[in-house]
């Protein structure tokens, strides 16, 4: 499994007029610990990007048990659990100290510049293989 944690801070503009956070917010959360963790991993998105290659989000859910509210501070944490072939999924946790608000999980799948569906490049399964310790 890899897995990464970024910290967000609940700014005001996203919560709603009950001060709890718009449940929208959580996807680009979900988006910040993702890039966290292709950059820890040694595949930043922009280099996907300009080696022409794109990742999609095909699926997003959310499963919300808990209302985050302003100015919280919370641990976005991002896991894959499993080597991708040609789709990738990750989930998440978003969590104010122990407690869990939400889970969720997105799939990916490469496209190139067309928007054609192609296979995971050899040097983005080379380093997934290094980090999953294969």
């Amino acid at each position: 499994m890899i897995e990464s944690t970024a910290n967000i801070r609940v700014r005001f503009s996203e919560t709603d007029a009950m001060g709890v956070v718009y449940h929208a917010n959580y996807l680009p959360w979900f988006e910040v610990s993702r890039t966290q963790l292709m950059t820890e991993i040694g595949l930043p998105y922009r280099e996907l990007q300009d080696a022409g290659f794109m990742l999609p989000v095909l699926e997003a859910h959310c499963n919300y048990k808990n209302s985050a509210k302003y100015d919280d501070e919370l641990k976005i944490h991002a896991m894959m659990k499993t080597f991708p072939r040609v789709r990738i999924r990750i989930d998440y946790e978003v969590l104010r100290g122990d407690e869990i608000l939400t889970t969720g999980y997105t799939v990916h799948a490469f496209m190139n510049r067309d928007g054609i569906a192609i296979r995971p490049p050899n040097f983005f399964l080379e380093k997934l293989a290094k980090a999953f310790g294969e």
